[in-house]
């Protein structure tokens, strides 16, 4: 089997639901890059990655610049080889940022194709664990929402099934974000799991006196807190609170999460398949992170379909995160959650392939 051609797809997709905030971010879309990687005996393989700002862009250019040449003629059973050569193709300009971006959506294809051969889904190709994963909820707890309305939207969720959420804070006065903190659990009750999300914003000192009083309210984590390239910051805040600390979002590389994991300054590993260089790299932190008998609960916003299937594989992975509900229906064959658990997909393949409309109508380059 060969390579015979590759293209990739810009997309920007806009939210069907209000935009939404958290510190960092307002968003009412999201850019993705697809690619489908041809072979001669008819078999395709479709991966993709995303941002939540402009600039996917940049990613297009190298898969097509630099990936795609390489690709061509390639056996792609032999993708972990591939993937080593792509890799050290990018000396000058990094082999982080945009070209791991774009690193990752050419191996989730190359998957793709070695999962059609084995007609299976990930999840039982790996060996699965379980046949179904608990989901928790952040799709009500975004910041410009008013106390009324974030208690609503987060009580609504319970009422659907959901028994853990999760709400953002790091407002400009954190005294803001306590009382919400506050109403939410007063509202929701003590036997629902909740957590909260600063999205790096805080300092040691912001994140030490506020975690200490989020303490009162038994939430499961504090995520995020700070500037996530400053480990000893981490470490000290682990150090400090009893609150388990929870990071991974933007941490790029299973070097960045053995040293926090070694240093102590991670309790909970939301390592992200898609913010490190794929599938083999998150399996490797996964891996990891159980010698350390750790809990890996990946970042996910719209790839509850690849992160479910790891977590049904990772006997440390206890839930995975539902959000962007609203353009869940991207995909073919789209993941559902019944009763507060994700259903698994049966069709062979990693099934991340967005659907005819998406790649026709939302297509930007």
């Amino acid at each position: 089997m060969k390579i015979t051609h590759v293209e990739t797809y810009l997309l920007d997709v806009p939210l069907k639901q209000r935009a939404i905030t958290d510190s960092q971010t307002r968003l009412e879309g999201v850019e993705f890059i697809a690619i489908r990687i041809d072979t001669d005996e008819g078999i395709s393989g479709w991966g993709f990655n995303w941002n939540y700002t402009k600039g996917t862009r940049a990613v297009q250019a190298i898969i097509d610049d630099t990936y795609a040449p390489k690709l061509i003629g390639k056996d792609p059973l032999m993708y972990k080889n591939i993937l080593r050569e792509l890799h050290y193709t990018n000396h000058f300009i990094g082999q982080v940022g945009v070209t791991r971006v774009g690193l990752c959506a050419v191996e989730m294809a190359l998957w793709d194709i070695k999962l059609k051969i084995a007609n299976l889904p990930l999840w039982k190709y790996l060996g699965p664990v379980k046949d179904k994963v608990k989901a928790y909820n952040t799709d009500g707890g975004w910041l410009q929402v008013t106390q009324d309305e974030l208690i609503r939207d987060m009580t609504a969720l319970i009422e659907r099934g959901f028994d853990a959420v999760k709400m953002k804070v790091g407002l400009p006065d954190p005294r803001e974000d306590y009382e919400r903190v506050k109403a939410v659990r007063k509202a929701i009750g003590d036997n629902i799991k909740l957590m909260v999300d600063v999205n790096t914003v805080w300092d040691l000192k912001t994140s030490i006196v506020w975690g200490r009083k989020f303490e009162e309210f038994d939430v499961y984590w504090l995520e995020e807190p700070m500037n996530p390239f400053d480990k000893r910051a981490h470490a000290e805040l682990a150090r400090t609170l009893d609150l388990p600390i929870a990071v991974g979002e933007t941490i790029y590389t299973k070097y960045d999460f053995r040293d926090y994991i070694e240093m102590g300054a991670v309790d909970i590993v939301q390592a992200d398949a898609t913010k490190l260089s794929g599938i083999d790299e998150w399996l490797d932190v996964a891996a990891l992170a159980r010698c350390y008998n750790l809990e890996v609960i990946p970042h996910t916003n719209v790839q509850q379909k690849l992160h479910v299937q790891l977590a049904a594989a990772s006997s440390n992975v206890p839930m995975v995160e539902y959000c962007y509900e609203s353009i869940a229906d991207i995909w073919e064959n789209p993941i559902k959650v019944v009763n507060g658990y994700y259903t698994l997909p049966e069709e062979p393949g990693l099934g991340c392939k967005f659907t005819d409309k998406v790649l026709t109508e939302c297509r930007i380059g």
